[in-house]
């Protein structure tokens, strides 16, 4: 079957299905969006003089979230046109549009009876060999399709999104029995390229993967802090980033998902779990009282305004309270008084830090020690219950939870057979797999050899090799497997093959340093020799969060202003030399893809940019501007082609680059980045950020079989001369009266404006690239001058904020 998806219909406008019609629209596919009929009118709808009948008024529920959607933060839609993708309506009326769906998706109510009702109508009402899959994350998924017809039996599955479904890469696909194995394969290809998502394949068990581990892991972690007095902080600092887990930790994360929604979900999964030997910590009498006197409270989280946490506004400012676990009383925070945190805190290596918290014996040691080896001997005993091997309980923490390593990975990293035998002196039961596997003399659940990737497999009791996805390059594999070229502190060059070379940063938060500009010079060479294109790239957090301002700093106040342009003057001719190479070059962004790490973009042929890449011009937060190109870009891109038209008026063009950089705007997505002309129409924008690296190179070969040739270099950019610099200062003048920006702010905008216009011209002409550029160089290095620029790149380091 030659499956296609051109047009979804998801049915339930809750926060997780209109959450799959948002991202299904950022992928481009135009979604209907149903939900039920309203048997009430509101106050407005009464005072507006409207009756149930009314087209507004039924459509009401889907409409009123699609609004939701458009205003949400984070942003649900890649931007703001996308939503004109979706069209809502209602079940009764608008039912005969699931007759046109590829793909039907439910996520009403979480209540048996009410989804197979439904499952009933969708079967008489699709068309053959249409899609249908429940969002469900908790019900069993064979039981909803019991009673419809063998064709929808075959075509349906479980779609579990994590929510919010943009940002949350895990996706778990559950087939029953009848599923079509053509489906299920289409489907976990679809949602793997289209949506972006991280596919895990899970059995038809309770809460599947994800939510089953986190909920038993969550539950020895609570009962403990309460056995045990710890403070809500004290159990967030201890069990968050030091732990390889994200910031909202355990008592945030319940606030943020919402102690109702949380407390249904393990309720649900206590009464579907008879058989495990662990269950009864679901109903830890302390953990079961307190959720008791929340729910009576209402303290039931953010949506509530409160939880184990409470934002209250004080004067101008918010202050954050703590719940008081004992008297169930909000007090101001305290830090926690745990010597360890600190030293832990210094220890960058995953592994490292755990090992060395392991071995305290204070609170954060003891804490550590019985939530982690409860969580890795429990997954451990649910294998293979709820999945066969063990990669894919691994990528179902790491993409629905983020943690930094999975269970198994994290066992490794500690020392299975150490790790093992410390648990069983604390009473804790490893499943008899694992030790028959360290009797085998098998200490490892992964083996790496020559590039190729094993994972112990239980059942076979011997190692198999993982899958290879060709769309997918893993860059640690390939300089494992000696494909290192070149390498400094900074960076590395790659070679991926086919005559592709691969320009990797790795300095902390790959932050542009002299290491990294002198390893762009030797890649160039390198190319030049020996390869037929590059890319640049790297697969960390980020792709650049912009220049070292540690060291620009230290320079700064070192007086060393010579140095300071020596260095900024070989930055601009690294990005020039990427930009007029030779051979095509094109950059592979993701993440925060921040000032000088949006200039090497910028530098590139051409782009292949992870649809989540949050791009921007930031050098103002620091009391500096773009120096590297920025500025020269965004006029060679946005103002100069349209300058070619004779009698257009460049003001309001470079009003919009004078705004952008000014501003600091950074984008919420590659799809908006785009729209700001901070990246080109030719550059390609990639769902799946995993496949960036492999979709560059396709791109780099492409432009190669192409005959690529780098562009001329000339009197490219328009440069408007004073008339259009002053009618700039005057626009930030007038801000400045109405007191949007600060007055060092309206400094920068001029200095901005003086440089993209071309600086003191008496008329209008063509100037290169180069020239723009001396501009930006001049005006950054007198900035470095100015006592609140050393101020703002000050605060800015010792806080991650920018100074205002």
């Amino acid at each position: 079957m030659n499956y296609r998806i051109n047009r979804v219909v998801v049915i339930g406008a809750g926060s997780i299905g209109s959450g799959i019609a948002a991202h299904v629209a950022n992928a481009g596919i135009p979604v209907y969006l149903l939900d039920v009929v309203p048997d009430k009118l509101t106050a407005e709808e009464q005072a507006r003089g409207l009756t149930l009948a009314a087209p507004s008024v039924r459509n009401r529920i889907a409409n009123a979230s699609l609004e939701r959607l458009k205003k949400s933060s984070p942003p649900a839609f890649f931007t703001p046109s996308v939503a004109e993708l979706i069209t809502v309506g209602n079940l009764e009326d608008n039912f005969g549009w699931v007759a046109e769906g590829d793909w039907i998706v439910e996520a009403i109510i979480e209540e048996l009876d009410t989804k197979r009702h439904l499952m009933a109508r969708i079967d008489q009402a699709r068309k053959s060999e249409s899609i249908v899959s429940t969002s469900t994350s908790s019900l069993s998924i064979s039981a909803l399709a019991a009673d419809t017809s063998d064709d929808f039996k075959a075509h349906f599955i479980g779609t579990h999104f994590f929510n919010p479904p943009r940002y949350l890469k895990l996706l778990e696909l559950i087939p029953t029995e009848d599923s079509s194995p053509e489906l299920v394969k289409f489907m976990q290809r679809f949602a793997e390229q289209r949506l972006g998502k991280g596919v895990v394949i899970c059995k038809d068990t309770p809460h599947f993967i994800g939510n089953r581990l986190s909920s038993l892991s969550g539950a020895f972690a609570i009962s403990y802090v309460l056995d045990h007095g710890y403070t809500v902080e004290e159990a967030d600092e201890i069990l968050g980033p030091l732990m390889g887990r994200p910031k909202t930790a355990l008592f945030r994360l319940m606030d943020l998902t919402g102690l109702d929604v949380v407390t249904t979900l393990v309720r649900n999964l206590y009464d579907l779990i008879p058989h495990d030997e662990s269950r009864e910590i679901l109903r830890h009498p302390k953990l079961f009282k307190l959720k008791e006197q929340l729910l009576e409270r209402g303290w039931i989280g953010e949506k509530a305004g409160q939880g184990f946490y409470q934002k209250v506004k004080k004067g101008g400012s918010t202050e954050i309270l703590s719940l008081d676990l004992e008297r169930l009383e909000y007090r101001p925070r305290r830090e926690p008084e745990i010597a360890s945190l600190k030293q832990a805190a210094e220890i960058s290596s995953l592994p490292e830090r755990l090992q060395f918290l392991i071995a305290q014996d204070d609170r954060a040691g003891r804490l550590v020690r019985h939530v982690l080896y409860h969580h890795l001997a429990y997954t451990s005993r649910r294998v293979p219950e709820i999945s066969d091997d063990i990669l894919s309980i691994d990528a179902a923490m790491r993409w629905g939870f983020s943690h930094e390593l999975g269970p198994f990975e994290l066992w490794d990293a500690l020392g299975v057979k150490k790790t093992t035998e410390a648990m069983e002196a604390a009473g804790i039961t490893v499943a008899p797999w694992v030790k028959e596997m360290l009797a085998q003399g098998h200490e490892k659940f992964y083996l790496y050899e020559r590039g190729q990737l094993s994972y112990y497999d239980p059942a076979t009791r011997s190692y198999r090799s993982a899958k290879t996805d060709p769309g997918i390059i893993i860059l640690a594999d390939r300089k494992a497997a000696g494909g290192v070229v070149r390498e400094n502190k900074g960076a590395s060059l790659i070679d991926l093959g086919d005559g592709v070379a691969c320009l990797e940063f790795h300095t902390k938060m790959n932050t542009l340093d002299e290491d990294i500009v002198e390893m762009v010079r030797e890649a160039l060479a390198e190319v030049e020799s020996n390869f037929i294109g590059l890319v640049i790239g790297n697969q960390g957090e980020d792709f650049s969060v912009g220049a070292n301002l540690a060291q620009l700093l230290y320079l700064i106040e070192a007086g060393a202003f010579d140095q300071i342009e020596r260095r900024l003057r070989a930055v601009q001719d690294a990005m020039q030399a990427i930009r007029f190479s030779s051979s095509p070059i094109v950059a592979a962004p993701f993440g925060r893809t921040l000032g000088g790490g949006a200039e090497v973009a910028m530098a590139a042929a051409r782009m292949v940019a992870a649809a989540e890449t949050y791009l921007g011009l930031v050098e103002v937060g620091a009391g500096l501007i773009p120096a590297a190109g920025g500025c020269k870009e965004l006029v060679r891109r946005n103002v100069s082609p349209v300058m070619k038209v004779p009698g257009v008026d460049p003001n309001p063009f470079l009003r919009q680059v004078l705004q952008l950089i000014s501003t600091g705007k950074v984008s919420t997505s590659a799809a908006e980045a785009r729209e700001w002309g901070l990246m080109a129409s030719t550059d390609q924008i990639v769902m799946n950020g995993d496949r960036i690296i492999a979709t560059a190179k396709h791109m780099v070969l492409e432009l190669d079989a192409a005959g690529y040739t780098p562009p001329a270099r000339g009197a490219n950019c328009y440069a408007a001369g004073r008339r259009s610099v002053a009618a700039l200062k005057s626009s930030v003048h007038q801000m400045l009266q109405g007191g949007f920006i600060t007055q060092y702010e309206a400094k920068l905008a001029g200095k901005i404006a003086y440089v993209i216009c071309g600086g003191d011209l008496t008329s209008a002409q063509w100037v290169s690239e180069q020239y723009l550029l001396d501009l930006e160089r001049e005006a950054f290095l007198s900035l470095c001058g100015e006592a609140q620029t050393v101020e703002r790149i000050r605060y800015l380091l010792n806080t991650g904020k920018a100074l205002r």
